[in-house]
């Protein structure tokens, strides 16, 4: 991955359902750009699965489909974590 496209990742990451909303744009403005690419393929290949999908894996309702998937969406809880209780961010 030569250049990311970060206004494509932060509108994709736009789900429209606001508990995914509060955790996936924070995700992407404040966390990923200090990833490595790797995490960043990874995260735009999170992005093809659905949004209840998503809102089942973020909450640990159900399992990601795939290890890659499963990784990336602890890490997003985890950086979510990090950020419980402070305001705007």
């Amino acid at each position: 991955m030569s250049e990311v496209n970060w206004g494509r990742i932060k509108w994709q990451s736009r789900r429209g359902m606001r508990e995914l909303d509060l955790m996936l744009l924070p995700f992407v403005e404040h966390d990923l750009p200090k990833m490595d690419p790797s995490v960043i393929a990874d995260y735009m290949d999170l992005l093809d699965a659905s949004d209840l999908e998503l809102f089942r894996w973020l909450h640990r309702t159900a399992e990601p489909d795939t290890p890659r998937r499963k990784q990336m969406v602890e890490t997003i809880i985890a950086c979510h974590a990090t950020r419980a209780g402070r305001e705007g961010v």
